[in-house]
């Protein structure tokens, strides 16, 4: 199985230097990267870079021919005081401040569409987790909004910044209290009176949905049409006591591959429903590149089945396997037929 996301073959991520504030000018203005009003001027991202070079992050591909790297994509920002996004804080830098304002997200025209820039985004995050800050915030229009919501940003509603002429909505991304991974752990067990109170709640506080097996043309009935073929709803978990929202619609894209053995033959938990033996095939929702396009995810420590595994389970009631990821990759596959569809 391959991914969806056709990333650039080599892409990789790095600090962009001094020497490549010009490349990032380019990309940014010369390259259509922004509108011309709302493109910034080569002495403001040079002033970014100096200041906090720490934040000026590139997706980078080697030169071909060899000799260097040539620019795909960047992100940065600069650090302030303040926890809400002001014309003042945008045009300053406050060092060893904890708030992340992130000026420009952009990626070059001739590779749009590709994944970069939830990619360069993810790496950003993770790195941002690494470090001493609390949050990020930015500005977009509103066209964009769902496109940062899917990893993990929240809308604050509209922005009193007025720029460009248009409205902006502004959105923070609050930095995980885990700062080593930047997302949950390993699920922890659900204690027994928190399971009480769970399935203590009414019926319409909770979000069934409906499974995979429910639908008359099964996978059809819950996928887009389009290329590639994403989730039609909202996946929810299998468990009805729980029903918490796993992953929102349209993140996710549909591919059939041979069936992962994720646990022992017959050892399966009850409220999971059955999944064909290998090599036979299913159906899979495939996430990538970032763990952090899931709402609510947790995952095993690696363990051994026909290769290293990690296991993907619910985080909120631990209920899994629902899906597998290898130790160190990049691509997240959620069996279809173990979520339910918020239909």
């Amino acid at each position: 199985m391959s991914s969806a996301a056709a990333l650039p073959e080599g892409l990789f991520f790095d600090l962009v230097s001094t020497e490549e504030v010009g490349s990032v000018y380019e990309l940014e203005a010369k390259g259509k990267g922004f509108p011309p009003e709302e493109a910034a001027t080569i002495e403001k991202l040079r002033f970014r870079q100096a200041n906090a070079p720490e934040l000026f992050l590139g997706a980078f591909v080697p030169r071909t021919g060899g000799g260097g790297r040539d620019l795909l994509g960047y992100v940065d920002g600069v650090l302030s005081s303040e926890a809400i996004l002001t014309s003042e804080s945008m045009s300053t830098h406050v060092p060893g401040a904890h708030t992340v304002l992130i000026h420009g997200v952009c990626v070059s025209t001739d590779v749009r569409r590709r994944g970069i820039a939830t990619a360069l985004l993810a790496e950003y995050q993770r790195r941002l987790a690494a470090g001493p800050y609390e949050r990020a915030l930015l500005i977009a229009h509103e066209d964009k909004v769902a496109f940062y919501e899917r990893i993990g940003f929240k809308s604050r509603g509209l922005s009193t910044i007025s720029f460009a002429g248009v409205p902006w909505l502004e959105l923070e991304w609050a930095v995980p209290v885990d700062k080593s991974t930047g997302f949950q752990g390993v699920p922890q067990a659900i204690s027994s009176g928190s399971l009480e109170a769970l399935q203590s709640q009414s019926a319409s506080a909770r979000r069934q949905g409906r499974l995979l097996s429910s639908f008359p043309s099964g996978i059809l009935d819950v996928s887009e049409k389009g290329d590639p073929t994403a989730n039609r709803y909202d996946l929810l978990c299998v468990n009805e006591r729980c029903g918490s929202i796993i992953l929102k619609r349209g993140v996710a894209v549909l591919q059939e591959g041979e069936y992962v053995q994720m646990e022992p033959a017959g050892a399966s938990h009850p409220d999971l429903p059955g999944l064909p033996t290998p090599p036979e095939k299913t159906h899979w929702w495939l996430v990538t590149p970032s763990p952090l396009l899931f709402e609510n995810i947790g995952f095993s420590k690696p363990v051994q089945s026909d290769k290293p595994l990690k296991l993907l389970a619910c985080a909120e009631c631990d209920l899994g396997p629902v899906g597998w990821c290898e130790p160190s990759g990049n691509e997240f596959w959620v069996a279809c037929q173990r979520v339910r569809y918020k239909a």
